[in-house]
């Protein structure tokens, strides 16, 4: 494809000012108008004083977007009036002679100067292109003074004297124009490719890491390796072979560093500085940045709408201004004032117009960015655009992927998990994979008495305890289960003098910010529980991670509903059905465990065996079912009559017996008196009869009254059989020598 008409316009105009300004050179140096200069010696001191000029007004304005180092205009200029300054204040020297001295000026040091200045703030096609036109126009300059006089006579004679004497002379100050610009320009070389070394890596292969049709990405690429502005700045795309990613890793980080990187390096701004949109805050957070300034607020958030940043998410149009005083929106980027000018801004917009984030630089000179600029901004927000999508889409990928391990190795559990509090176990774990919290609750609901109780908490909790119950009221946990509906509040703060969790009563939680609380319900749409994820962070549980949370607790209610069918399993399995107490053969088993652990720990058992007095004729008299009655109420006595970790069981027919743990015979005796009371004092209503009922009660203690398990069990045996004996309701401690009369 041949070049457009305007290009070849402008590389003809190139060519022939660059001639223009060689013949200028050469002109000069040649000695053609040193004649017409005999009465003006100031001219020399005026070529001087512009090559001065020039080269300071280019050390002052390197910073700017468009440096004037960089001009082909300027290096044309200054290498006219150097090369002339030079020539016009050399001193002449005699005719070729032995004592030929090389020519000199007061100015020499203007060829260092200029060629000192582009190889430090230079590119290399602008100092090698100084160093050349000095060589060029020095070389001209010996020439018009008679430095290569001898030449053509050197060369017919064949001498190389002539050569090696011109030779001394000459390359001293070559030498010494080369070091000068070589060695600092190889130096500033490995500086900017160290400096931007961890760029480079970063900006690798976009097409292959985000796939090979991806229009958006492949216009950006095309149009933004090679783009020229105004100032002759291109905007190149570094690249390198390998398979490596866009960026290190898909964290979203320094996302936008690469980008910004070179948005720095092509504009010269002040500061360089992309956002990223964060929909859910509807604010711009900073990502990535590169700034002269100090002052940058690392951890800036700027709402929707608030300075020129936040504009953005309004409109969605981009932004330039040259002078940003004309202007009420601050850029709030800045801890303190910046003298700020010119600024451009532009959204990044995705494929499918969503906001993504924002690009921004800015300049402390006015008007230092043009409209050029900011299509060349814009340029780079598809990269921006690309590179988001790309790593969003990765990051949602790996989420996803982790997801369904999390589900998976949460459905394996639930199977593995029998009991209920193994099952909220696993439940509250896997909560702790998927998000970032400071405390679980998991709460069980009772139909019988319309209560919840905390089974289990995860995390710090000063204001609540786990076996705390409540009753069903206008809280947000009793509407939760009621509604059969989640409850997810952003800040809790905003609205807790308005809603309570429990009751109105209860004490302000200044940590509580955002608050997620999910049913669990049984396989018959009825409350089972719910779970309740608490978190110090506003915010915490929006959007698509509420949903995946429902539905981790509803796999969790079908394991839930599951332990619950094996409980009532354990229970017909281990429970009388009618005096609801443990049936004889787990009395047998928990009897044996208790044993073991006493052994193990050198402490104390008691056991006690009672009978009810006079059952059978009492049977006869009022029928079976009252007799049932009457078993109901002596076990609810024998319940309320014991602690907590004691054991009672129905040991067969009308007798009774309880595993007493950590007590001694006095203990037991103790035990068996208030069983005995509460039974005596009982009125059983049976219809209009109001029935009562005795017990009698024998009692042994281990290891001091018996030796093993089936000795235990007889010495209280013989106990019971002692006190029927003598004349029941009554209760009796085994003695040594005790036994049954035949």
């Amino acid at each position: 494809m041949g070049f457009p008409v305007k290009k070849q316009i402008k590389a003809v105009v190139t060519l022939l000012e660059t001639l223009a300004f060689l013949g200028c050179i050469a002109a000069v140096d040649s000695g053609i108008i040193d004649k017409w200069l005999t009465g003006v010696p100031f001219l020399a001191y005026a070529l001087t004083a512009a090559a001065v000029v020039l080269l300071a007004i280019i050390i002052l304005t390197s910073i700017r977007p468009a440096p004037l180092f960089k001009r082909r205009r300027i290096l044309l200029a200054l290498s006219f009036a150097t090369v002339g300054s030079v020539h016009l204040t050399t001193q002449d020297f005699p005719a070729y002679t032995a004592a030929f001295t090389y020519p000199h000026s007061s100015f020499y040091f203007l060829y260092y100067a200029c060629i000192l200045i582009y190889a430090v703030c230079g590119s290399g096609p602008q100092f090698f292109s100084m160093l050349a036109l000095c060589i060029f126009g020095e070389s001209v300059n010996c020439a018009s003074h008679g430095y290569f006089s001898g030449l053509s006579a050197a060369m017919s004679s064949h001498s190389l004297g002539f050569f090696a004497d011109r030779g001394v002379k000459l390359l001293p100050p070559l030498g010494y124009m080369l070091g000068a610009g070589i060695v600092p320009y190889t130096l500033s070389a490995m500086r900017k490719l160290k400096d931007s070394a961890p760029q480079k890596r970063q900006i690798v292969s976009l097409s292959q890491q985000m796939g090979q049709n991806h229009p958006a990405l492949d216009a950006a690429l095309h149009d933004t390796r090679r783009l020229k502005n105004p100032g002759n700045t291109s905007v190149l795309i570094m690249r390198q072979d390998g398979d490596e990613g866009f960026i290190g890793n898909s964290n979203i980080e320094n996302l936008l560093s690469s980008i910004v990187y070179f948005m720095s390096r092509n504009f010269k701004a002040y500061s360089a500085l992309g956002f990223i949109y964060e929909p859910e805050a509807k604010s711009f957070v900073l990502n990535s940045y590169h700034s002269k300034s100090l002052s940058i607020v690392k951890d800036i958030r700027i709402p929707e709408g608030k300075g020129v940043v936040g504009a953005l998410a309004l409109d969605k149009q981009a932004f330039i201004s040259g002078d940003l005083s004309y202007y009420s929106a601050e850029l709030l980027y800045y801890h303190n004032r910046e003298m700020i000018n010119s600024v451009v801004a532009v959204p990044i917009i995705s494929h499918a117009k969503d906001l993504l984030g924002a690009l921004v630089i800015d300049s402390q000179e006015n008007n230092a960015f043009k409209e050029d600029h900011k299509d060349i901004m814009k340029r780079f927000s598809l990269l921006a655009a690309a590179l988001i999508t790309n790593v969003r889409m990765r990051l949602f990928q790996e989420r996803a992927a982790a997801q369904f391990q999390i589900f998976y190795e949460a459905s394996q559990q639930f199977i593995n998990a029998l009991h209920l509090p193994q099952v909220f176990d696993v439940l509250v774990s896997m909560v702790e994979k998927l998000t970032p919290c400071t405390r679980i609750i998991a709460i069980s609901f009772h139909e019988n008495d319309k209560s919840g109780r905390i089974i289990k908490i995860k995390g710090a909790s000063p204001d609540l305890q786990e076996g705390f119950q409540f009753k069903l009221n206008s809280g947000l946990y009793s509407y939760v289960l009621l509604k059969l509906k989640p409850v997810n509040i952003p800040d809790f703060q905003a609205i807790q003098e308005k809603y309570y969790r429990f009751s109105p009563e209860e004490p302000a939680l200044a940590q509580l910010r955002s608050l997620l609380i999910i049913p669990i319900v049984d396989n018959q749409s009825k409350p089972s529980g719910l779970i309740s994820i608490e978190s110090d962070c506003a915010n915490q549980f929006q959007g698509d991670l509420e949903k995946v949370l429902v539905t981790l607790v509803g796999n969790a209610s079908v394991a839930i509903t599951r332990a619950g069918l094996y409980h009532n399993m354990e229970l017909l399995a281990t429970t009388d059905g009618l005096t609801h107490l443990i049936n004889h053969k787990h009395f047998q088993e928990q009897l044996a465990k208790e044993l073991e652990r006493t052994n193990r720990y050198k402490r104390p058992m008691a056991l006690l065996l009672m009978d009810i007095d006079h059952f059978k004729s009492f049977n006869d008299t009022y029928g079976h079912p009252v007799g049932d009655l009457v078993l109901r109420e002596i076990a609810q006595c024998i319940k309320q009559a014991l602690r907590a970790n004691d054991i009672a069981a129905r040991y067969g027919g009308e007798e009774f017996t309880v595993i007493i743990p950590d007590n001694g015979p006095e203990g037991a005796l103790a035990t068996a008196e208030r069983i005995r009371k509460r039974v005596e004092q009982k009125i059983i209503m049976s219809g209009e009869n109001q029935l009562r009922v005795t017990i009698s009660l024998g009692c042994a203690s281990f290891p001091a009254q018996a030796a093993t398990q089936q000795e235990l069990i007889d010495n209280a045996d013989k106990a019971l059989y002692y006190s029927k004996e003598t004349g029941r309701n009554r209760s009796t401690l085994y003695v040594k020598g005790m036994g049954k009369k035949d």
